[in-house]
């Protein structure tokens, strides 16, 4: 009955069938603990990919795995790529060895990878600069505009930050133009989880720095999230949290005590980390 129990199990007993084939489990300490949440008695498969969606970002196949059908991605740790395998736990020991429960799972699988494949493929018919005007469509906050009014303040504020960070100010304004263009795609609107890490992807044809920048400006999410070093990143990630933090001071939503709604403590703590590391 013990879940820590259930938890440590499942992870050994994973790790143990990912060696046993010369792989190794892409640790998710947070999947572990949901999947010992919903099964029982934890009963290790590992299923079958196929290699075909290995094109996709890995991004994408993890988090396919993760959020639709709990499930861990392995990894080869000859290449440091994702292996076309991935692990269940099952709730029954079958009499086959659970064959038939690993693919069955694997059929499910390729039908999620499939949909995740045709929101690959329909976003990269266009190019991110395509996508910019669509932001006036999505309110930021009813006082402060929408998502194009902030990605505007942000790129004057980061070219004018630009040059304090050591930036080349034309590429921090072309990446904050670009920042949020990804939040109207197919893949960040079914994983909003992706939003930068799928802007990167889709600005291939841009300078690497102005890439960069679009993935990293989210950063710092946590205390234990790195801080973007890169300059160009910097000037962004620093723009688009300053106007955040001075935009919600400016209509009177401060965080109180018992509530910050708006995440601008980590806004402010991200600034400062930003500051102390360029």
């Amino acid at each position: 009955l013990d879940s820590a129990e259930r938890k440590a199990r499942l992870l050994a007993d994973a790790r143990t069938l990912c060696a046993a084939q010369g792989l190794e489990l892409v640790e998710d300490d947070g999947l572990a603990s949901e999947v010992a949440g919903l099964v029982d008695d934890p009963v290790v498969l590992m299923g079958e990919m196929d290699p075909a969606f290995l094109d996709l970002p890995p991004e994408v196949i993890t988090l396919t795995m993760r959020v639709n059908q709990k499930y861990f991605a392995v990894r080869d740790p000859a290449t440091g790529r994702l292996a076309p395998k991935f692990i269940v736990a099952a709730n029954v020991r079958a009499e086959d060895g659970g064959k038939k429960i690993a693919a069955g799972n694997a059929r499910v699988l390729s039908a999620r990878l499939n949909d995740a494949r045709h929101f690959w493929d329909l976003d990269r018919k266009t190019p991110l600069e395509a996508r910019v005007e669509k932001l006036d469509r999505i309110v930021f906050h009813e006082k402060l505009g929408s998502v194009g009014d902030k990605v505007r303040r942000i790129e004057a504020l980061a070219r004018e930050i630009a040059p304090l960070v050591g930036a080349d100010p034309e590429l921090a304004a072309r990446a904050a133009r670009l920042c949020k263009a990804d939040l109207v795609t197919e893949m960040v609107g079914e994983f909003p989880e992706l939003q930068g890490v799928m802007g990167r992807y889709y600005a291939s044809a841009e300078h690497p720095a102005v890439a960069d920048a679009i993935r990293d400006h989210y950063k710092p999410l946590g205390p234990s999230d790195a801080v973007p070093t890169e300059p160009v990143a910097a000037a962004v990630a620093l723009a688009d949290k300053l106007d955040t933090l001075t935009g919600f001071f400016a209509i009177g939503e401060k965080p109180t005590g018992s509530g910050d709604p708006y995440a601008l403590r980590r806004a402010a703590l991200g600034v400062i980390r930003i500051v102390r590391a360029t």
